[in-house]
């Protein structure tokens, strides 16, 4: 596979400065576009090599092998469109930070559903892929449509509620990549900068701070992941330079140079002691790219 003679593309690209992790090694080839229409023909040429292919955001849910990626990286960081639409709608592009948009749309309009989005790392095309959220609100419950590409070209698809549903959705298979969307806020008569402001503090008290990808684990029903981990007395235990955080048993911190290698071996032991432990299998939040 030759690279391809965008401006935007580059060859042997490193890959941890672009996860919150930290950790991974190089891709073979990366494609950075700068908007739209250079993502569309960047991933027109991607999908027609005969290589491994990913699809990457604000790299703050993934972990990568030290190896790195054989294939074609797609990032979608540099789509940063912005435009109001009236009546509280908004298109927003997938390459915006999900922080942005509360910060300089949410809170600067005191619209309804801050406390759902607050403190939430990474990109907006991240949010919603995953539906990114917490028990106070998900990213796609605010949308009313988004724009994809895939295999046979863009397309635009309405968000309706059947399509999402905790940690995830069905609008967007694998493979594809997300443009941005239109998001549809309302007013709130609450003061949203004091919800805002009490939730960074909660996740402050609670959630530690450094080189980790958030929640390891989704939430089985019914139940809590940190809970289950800490109850198999998994806080702390630690694998060279990786460490099950002391403060939140569902986060798994780079805390030394940690390796790829470190950080598995700990969501394996997690994962198998639970199991063992329970008879409940965790399901990985974070995506393992190895």
């Amino acid at each position: 596979m030759q690279c391809p003679p965008f401006e935007f593309a580059h060859e042997n690209y490193p890959l941890a400065p672009v996860t919150l992790y930290n950790i991974g090694g190089p891709a073979r080839v990366a494609l950075v576009p700068r908007d739209a229409a250079e993502l569309e023909t960047a991933y027109a040429w991607m999908i027609a090599q005969d290589a491994p292919r990913l699809i990457l955001g604000g790299g703050s849910n993934v972990l990568i092998s030290d190896d790195g990626f054989p294939g074609v990286v797609l990032f979608t960081t540099g789509l940063k469109r912005f435009e109001p639409l009236g009546g509280h709608r908004y298109y927003v592009g997938s390459g915006l930070d999900l922080d942005w948009m509360v910060q300089e749309i949410m809170l600067a309009n005191n619209y309804e559903g801050v406390g759902g989005l607050t403190g939430i790392p990474g990109s907006v095309g991240g949010a919603i892929y995953m539906n990114a959220g917490t028990v106070n609100g998900w990213t796609c419950m605010f949308m009313d449509t988004v724009d994809l590409v895939g295999p046979e070209g863009p397309r635009t698809v309405e968000v309706t509620q059947e399509l999402w549903g905790y940690r995830g959705q069905r609008f967007c298979p694998p493979g594809d990549a997300i443009l941005g969307g239109v998001f549809h806020f309302a007013p709130s008569e609450r003061n949203q900068r004091a919800i805002y402001a009490h939730y960074i503090q909660r996740r402050k008290e609670k959630q530690p701070q450094g080189h980790c990808c958030g929640s390891v684990f989704k939430n089985p029903e019914g139940d809590h992941a940190g809970r289950l981990i800490e109850s198999c007395g998994l806080k702390g235990t630690r694998r060279g330079g990786a460490i099950i955080s002391p403060m939140h048993a569902n986060f798994v911190m780079n805390d030394q140079d940690a390796s790829f290698d470190d950080v598995f071996g700990l969501i394996q032991l997690m994962r198998q002691t639970v199991l063992d432990t329970h008879g409940i299998e965790l399901e990985p939040e974070v995506r393992i790219i190895a």
